[in-house]
């Protein structure tokens, strides 16, 4: 059992990543904040040429333009799960910006703002752990309401478009947390504006012809910052902290909305709007002090066993509070490689090889893999062409669901833990029955030395993950064991599938024989 010492340094550790990853949600949010607020006080003098709801449209296309070439997302090799949080996460983006313009036709601003934020809070009260954190989100609600302020004539129809904005804006916080921590990030979320963009056109294509060439600067300016670099930013925060952070971090929007009225467009700041821009503060840095405690001490109220990897995945800068997050919902991803078998003298092709093809060669990183691999004594899940295995060591450790399909592997990835997940146990008793998932055991253990080289584009980006792994392999029903070397070639989500095809003639000149369709369980087993 660790010492005391030692686990008061893993509780501080924990507190510290925690707390970073929740500041850096912070930022991003309010970068993403004040991206909004500004593009609409620059949009706001195209607002009388072609409408409000015209010019949302418009910057979503062209925000759409903008992050489908900078983030060149691949349409091809996605799973199906993968394509609907993309496109929810699109409808989500275009609802809660038609409804709520929709909803201020018809009620006035402040309550069509607090319609607007009362989506996000009921995430952020339905995911609260604790009261603190339930107070909290009622804290920047209240301070919404004193900022946004009410009163003025109400409009049903006005009514129930402020309330869709708020579901719509409800999905996309839930939303952001889960694009942002899955292997596709920003390659999806510029496919989800993209879907945005095609919701939206029937508004914005009437609306783009009726611009005079003095709207075009300011018009896309506003695209750039209020649509392009929110969406982006909303999405990375998603990263670092889960869906009832940043339901509270939302906030921001009227509280930097009002700040900028006043100094930009010179309205006034009355004093209810200052004491809600107080809560709203307030509510902000509660999160990031809360956040570190809570993870503290959920991590010591489970007797957390194993400090050290903690501290791990702290050195490593990885999110606590992403990974506690993903234990209910795993990261989903398609993995897309090919096998190639070498002898020990191999050697991979050198960078000049690869620079003849024009691609780059990053520098190798070095992991020890330790996995162990379940199934029913009778191969229920093999029987499925599906395999799970709980592995330690490199940056995808944790417990994998594979299943093998024509497109690639379908792989759910939860987070390390010495028991079998409960979202990963449930979706075994789906598939192979309550009595088959009690009946899973350690069927054989891996042990891989690897070295991993990135391959990257003439740009910069990253395209493809060769792996050359040395595999001591240990058949547990059979007490077999064998040992053999082979390299992977794997697709980096979002890149070009036929790349694979272009760096094959390198591998194989190597010495490297293609594998076709053997895993290595498949070939411990075997």
């Amino acid at each position: 059992m660790p010492d005391p010492a030692s686990q008061r340094s893993s509780r501080s550790a924990i507190r510290t990543a925690t707390r970073t990853s929740t500041i850096r949600a912070v930022v991003l949010v309010l970068i993403g904040s004040i991206g909004v607020q500004i593009s609409s006080a620059l949009a706001y003098g195209l607002f009388d040429t072609v409408g409000a709801i015209g010019t949302s449209s418009a910057r979503m296309t062209i925000a759409a333009v903008l992050v489908l070439l900078i983030f060149r997302p691949r349409l091809r090799g996605r799973s199906r799960g993968e394509w609907a949080g993309i496109v929810l996460y699109g409808v989500a983006m275009a609802a809660s910006n038609i409804l709520l313009y929709l909803a201020i036709d018809r009620i006035p601003l402040g309550i069509a703002t607090t319609l607007d934020f009362l989506g996000p809070c009921v995430v952020a009260l339905a995911l609260s752990r604790r009261l603190r954190e339930g107070l909290l989100a009622l804290l920047a609600f209240a301070g919404v309401v004193l900022i946004a302020g009410l009163g003025g004539p109400v409009d049903a129809l006005g009514l129930v478009f402020g309330a869709g904005a708020g579901a719509a804006f409800a999905l996309y916080t839930v939303l952001a947390a889960h694009i942002g921590k899955s292997e596709g990030g920003m390659q999806s979320m510029a496919l989800s504006v993209a879907v945005a963009a095609i919701l939206t056109l029937p508004f914005a294509a009437p609306a783009m012809p009726r611009m005079e060439p003095a709207h075009w600067l300011p018009l896309v300016l506003s695209a750039l910052l209020g649509t392009a670099l929110a969406f982006t930013v909303d999405t990375l925060a998603g990263r670092f902290a889960s869906a009832r952070v940043i339901g509270v971090l939302f906030a921001f929007d009227p509280m930097i909305g009002t700040l900028v009225g006043a100094l930009w467009l010179g309205q006034s700041l009355t004093l209810p709007a200052l004491a809600g821009i107080v809560l709203v503060v307030v509510a902000g840095a509660g999160i990031v002090w809360s956040a570190g405690r809570r993870r503290a001490g959920d991590s010591e109220a489970a007797g957390s066993a194993d400090p050290a990897r903690e501290e791990a995945d702290v050195a490593s800068g990885e999110s606590v509070a992403a990974v506690t997050s993903a234990v209910a919902s795993p990261v989903e991803s398609l993995e897309i490689e090919r096998k190639y078998e070498v002898e020990d003298g191999a050697a991979l092709p050198a960078a000049e090889d690869f620079a003849a093809l024009g691609l780059r060669l990053a520098e190798p990183e070095h992991h020890r893999l330790e996995a162990r691999y379940f199934d029913t004594p009778d191969g229920a899940l093999a029987a499925q062409r599906v395999a799970v295995r709980m592995r330690a060591g490199g940056k995808d450790e944790g417990w994998h669901l594979k299943e093998k399909g024509a497109e690639g592997a379908r792989e759910l990835l939860w987070p390390p833990a010495e028991e079998m997940p409960q979202g990963l146990r449930a979706e075994l008793e789906r598939r192979i029955g309550a009595d088959g998932a009690r009946r899973l055991d350690v069927i054989g253990r891996l042990r891989t030395e690897r070295t991993t080289v990135r391959v990257t584009a003439v740009d910069g980006v990253e395209v493809i993950e060769l792996a050359d792994d040395r595999v001591d392999a240990t058949n547990e029903l059979t007490g077999r064991r064998q040992q053999w070397r082979e390299w992977e070639a794997e697709l980096i989500p979002g890149a070009d599938e036929g790349l694979l095809d272009r760096i094959e003639p390198l591998l194989i000149a190597a010495g490297a024989a293609r594998v076709r369709g053997t895993s290595k369980i498949q070939r411990t087993m075997s």
